[in-house]
């Protein structure tokens, strides 16, 4: 393939990245923006706040100042490459004390979020990509603790995200529960 063929190529599969970005709905591009940024969403909110002339940066404020601080159903953007769709997975906000085990010694941690297929922690540990790690937490009203394990997905200065591994069906019914009744 000669350079110029390569390089159409890649703007055929960009216009048509372009396209299906364009036909999706608002909600999902909110989601996939989210998901494409991970880590570096609060540092594009604060350039796009800088972008702001004085008035917008005072209108956004009053805007933010007035808006309920109710917390809103969070979700999850999982853009794996065994899956073949863009997925949302519901999560829920909480603060869920935590015992977790890596690399051969335990720390305490506080959950922050958790769903089905995840959760974050807050810690100071700075753990790396694909380590696993083992959680132990109780979710109110259960009757016993859950022990769960996972391996860390991201990792960034206050805390790092986990993808659970195989949950069995009573750990599953447990967090299901839990989100359910939040």
């Amino acid at each position: 393939m000669d350079p110029l063929e390569s390089r159409l190529g890649r703007f055929t599969v960009t216009a048509h990245l372009f396209r299906l970005v364009d036909e999706l709905p608002r909600d999902k591009q909110l989601i996939l923006l989210k998901g494409l940024l991970g880590d570096r969403l609060v540092t594009r909110l604060y350039q796009l706040v800088l972008d702001l002339s004085e008035e917008q940066q005072q209108h956004l404020m009053d805007q933010l100042l007035e808006s309920p601080s109710a917390e809103l159903p969070v979700t999850t953007l999982t853009l794996e490459d065994d899956e073949t769709a863009i997925r949302q997975v519901n999560r829920t906000s909480c603060r869920l004390r935590a015992v977790c085990a890596a690399d051969g010694g335990t720390f305490e941690a506080v959950i922050t979020d958790i769903s089905l297929v995840g959760m974050f922690i807050k810690t100071e540990r700075d753990l790396p990509p694909a380590k696993a790690v083992r959680i132990r937490c109780r979710l109110p009203g259960a009757a016993k603790p859950l022990t769960l394990d996972g391996h860390v997905q991201r990792s960034e200065p206050t805390g790092i995200g986990l993808r659970l591994k195989a949950l069995t069906p009573d750990q599953e019914r447990a967090i299901r529960a839990f989100i359910k009744d939040r």
